[in-house]
């Protein structure tokens, strides 16, 4: 049979209420709806969780394998038991799933993407929806959002792999930390301070991302200082804005660690970030499908794998797996998810396991940093593809420059956006086109327009290369 979706009270109702609520009373709100995350997510279990993913960092590998083998036992013979979706697919690729008996036997089974769960959804859940599930969906920065869902070891899961990372970055309980992500916390036509409100339950002060204006910057400055901040985390591309504004200022504003991720994290970014905030960037991996997490450790090369969270393969296009320190796409399966179990699930992301350990001592495998979507490499004309990470150079000296993305909407042609914060002239014009020219060949036209802003996409984040050109390295979701 296939399940019924019932879900919880509208989500835009709840929103609409919020929005026409006075500040106090969002206030109010916002500590009832974490309340009640609290309760659901956190508690004993999750004290639980995270004691043990603090012993297991440091597992001898042969004990990490085991712990997934019985996991992947665990969510392949229930997904064929109470999935309709697996039990009718795994039977058509005449698969047996009673031959899976760990990590190395996944590659009997088919890959699934984006348009099979946005198919499939409903015929994919082991029941219908019970209490305590959660129903999660993708920003969808691709054009493609999904409906996921979640069991709640899932979510207590996902709450301690995080706060792991927090951990190796300084930060104890009790410690405040800011929020610069994709949240409308305040509305959008508000255009007086405060453009925050405060969490008092898990301690986050929620920055709006949508109301970073010079003008109003000085106020978010005041605030972090005045509550004594000493972490903050958010969009790679949103923190770049604050930390430019501070830049331009001449300012810095000392932190203990600024945590990164859902966006690229550019070297530019990265570079002016550590500098303003005098502090290391932890960038971390994750996504809405919880198949996969990863964080840096102090030593920031690479990224830890949570092998107790999921497990992480990397393949070619046809799930084949590639050998280790060679790129390929990034593939997942989680070991907790019972609600809609996503096995061998394969993403757009595009990674490579590193093979050596990683000089910390903890035993979790490493992953190249995920530094390029496929949906945002540059193809050239003669087969090229540039990773974004190359074409930050160029923009280094324009410190003038707001905000950028590259569009490239034809093989042999980019547009190049401009928010200036001072003027933007030919000389800057005739620098840009000539540096990317170098990366890009004779091949590809380069077109710079000044533009009065680059909006945000509908999730809060920023996508500063957007490729619509099919190529080898990018996977159609139509």
């Amino acid at each position: 049979m296939v399940f019924p979706l019932r879900g919880p009270w509208p989500l835009n109702a709840a929103e609409s209420i919020y929005r026409r609520s006075p500040d106090w009373m969002q206030t109010v709100l916002l500590n009832a709806h974490a309340w009640r995350i609290e309760r659901h997510r956190y508690g004993a279990s999750y004290r639980r969780a995270v004691q043990r993913l603090q012993e297991s960092e440091r597992w001898p590998a042969d004990r990490i394998r085991t712990f997934q083998d019985e996991r992947i036992r665990h969510v392949v013979s229930w997904a064929y038991a109470r999935s309709p979706f697996y039990r009718r697919v795994w039977d058509e690729a005449g698969v047996d799933p009673a031959l899976v008996r760990g990590v190395a036997d996944l590659g009997r089974l088919p890959l699934i993407d984006k348009a099979t769960i946005r198919k499939h959804e409903t015929e994919m859940l082991t029941s219908a929806p019970r209490r305590g599930w959660l129903n999660g969906h993708t920003s969808g920065t691709t054009g493609s959002p999904l409906s996921v869902w979640y069991d709640r070891e899932t979510c207590i899961m996902t709450n301690a792999v995080d706060r792991r990372q927090k951990v190796w970055a300084g930060m104890r309980e009790g410690d405040w930390i800011g929020l610069f992500l994709g949240r409308v916390v305040v509305p959008l036509d508000q255009v007086s301070s405060p453009f925050w409100r405060a969490n008092w339950i898990q301690r986050q002060v929620w920055f709006s991302s949508f109301h970073m204006s010079d003008e109003h910057l000085p106020h978010y400055v005041r605030e972090i200082r005045g509550r004594g901040l000493q972490f903050l985390e958010g969009y790679p591309s949103t923190l770049y804005i604050l930390a430019q504004y501070l830049a331009r200022q001449g300012e810095t504003l000392p932190m203990r660690g600024v945590f990164t991720s859902s966006e690229t994290l550019l070297p530019i970014q990265r570079e002016r970030i550590e500098s303003v905030f005098a502090c290391p960037v932890f960038d971390f991996f994750g996504h809405a499908e919880r198949v996969a997490f990863a964080t840096e450790c102090e030593q920031h090369s690479g990224k830890h794998l949570a092998e107790e969270f999921g497990f992480v393969e990397v393949t070619d296009t046809d799930g084949a797996p590639v050998r280790d320190g060679d790129t390929g796409f990034l593939v997942g399966t989680s070991l907790h998810n019972t609600a809609m179990p996503l096995v061998r699930y394969r993403t757009a992301d595009m990674t490579s396991i590193l093979p050596e350990p990683c000089v910390c001592g903890r035993t979790l495998r490493r992953i190249r940093d995920v530094t390029t979507k496929a949906e945002d490499i540059v193809v050239t004309p003669d087969g090229r593809m540039i990773s974004p990470s190359i074409l930050t150079h160029p923009f280094k000296p324009l410190t003038q420059v707001l905000k950028s993305q590259i569009v490239q909407d034809r093989i042999d042609r980019i547009r190049v956006k401009i928010v200036p914060a001072s003027e933007f002239g030919e000389k800057d014009r005739d620098h840009l086109i000539h540096e990317l020219r170098l990366r890009l060949g004779p091949t590809v036209s380069i077109e710079v327009d000044v533009v009065p802003d680059i909006p945000a996409e509908r999730s809060g984040k920023y996508r500063w290369v957007i490729s619509h050109v099919s190529h080898d390295g990018k996977l159609s979701w139509s």
